[in-house]
């Protein structure tokens, strides 16, 4: 029998996969990444000698570049590329860029994993055309244009939480709104405060809107990997560099402490 999930079974979930994020940064996990063109370098993190496994979505590996003197060992099958971090890893990363059957190329950073960033297990990657040219069914609507991405897509979920949390825009077609979990704590670790705000179920996506302080008496800067769950597949904020904590009413009223955090999940 399928068990049936709620809202509040989720906010439950999100609280201790943040908690777990910031309590167990060793522990390796599985992540997707939709891949824009041009919008920079997809960055994985590995541990010398341990196995990490990119999957590219609808197409087969063709081949690749690397620098012959490269930190890393990689293993190609099909779809598939096992890397191996190695001892001699360059402190920047070292830069590869894979190409597909199709002639789709992705340019990739491979890291060591930190603190921050622990290591990858195992990394879909995707670009949302998939081996057909598209990620999902076709729809009875597919005549029609549209200026931005639709609400089904990542950044079209994405657009239209910012609309709502930031712009009074008042739902999400095709999303069931929940305010019942507004103000219930996800992180609190003495540097930074983040609460929820609202929660979108939808049939595909999930979105996510978090209130976050920074409380430091010193400006820092957020870090995504401490809001990534299981499922992410997209995390946005308002503002990534947070004042410090205000000393006065301007600085209070100024806001620049706060920022909004926007975290996009497979589903459940």
């Amino acid at each position: 029998m399928r068990q049936k999930v709620t809202i509040q079974g989720i906010a439950a979930r999100i609280a201790l996969a943040l908690t777990v994020t910031l309590s167990s940064f060793t522990t390796a996990f599985a992540r997707d990444v939709e891949y824009n063109s041009g919008s920079g370098e997809i960055e994985v993190y590995v541990n010398v000698g341990e196995p990490t496994e990119l999957v590219f979505e609808g197409g087969k590996i063709k081949d690749g570049f690397k620098n012959s003197n490269a930190g890393i060992a990689l293993d190609k099958k099909d779809s598939s590329l096992v890397v191996f971090g190695k001892e001699s890893m360059n402190e920047n990363g070292e830069a590869i860029l894979v190409r597909l059957d199709d002639g789709r190329s992705y340019p990739i950073r491979i890291r060591r994993a930190n603190s921050d960033n622990p290591r990858d297990a195992q990394i879909l990657i995707s670009d949302g055309k998939g081996a057909m040219g598209s990620d999902e069914e076709e729809a009875p609507y597919k005549e029609r244009s549209y200026d931005y991405a639709p609400p089904s897509k990542v950044s079209g979920l994405m657009r239209e939480m910012v609309l709502v949390a930031e712009f009074g825009k008042k739902n999400i077609p095709g999303y069931t709104m929940s305010e019942r979990h507004k103000g219930q704590t996800v992180v609190s670790d003495g540097a930074v405060l983040a609460k929820i705000d609202k929660i979108f179920v939808g049939p595909n996506l999930w979105g996510y809107v978090l209130d976050t302080t920074n409380l430091l008496d010193q400006s820092q800067k957020l870090n995504a990997a401490t809001f990534r769950i299981d499922g992410t597949r997209a995390i946005s904020s308002s503002n990534w560099d947070l004042a410090a904590r205000p000393l006065n009413v301007e600085e209070q009223i100024s806001g620049k402490h706060n920022a909004k955090v926007y975290i996009v999940t497979r589903s459940r």
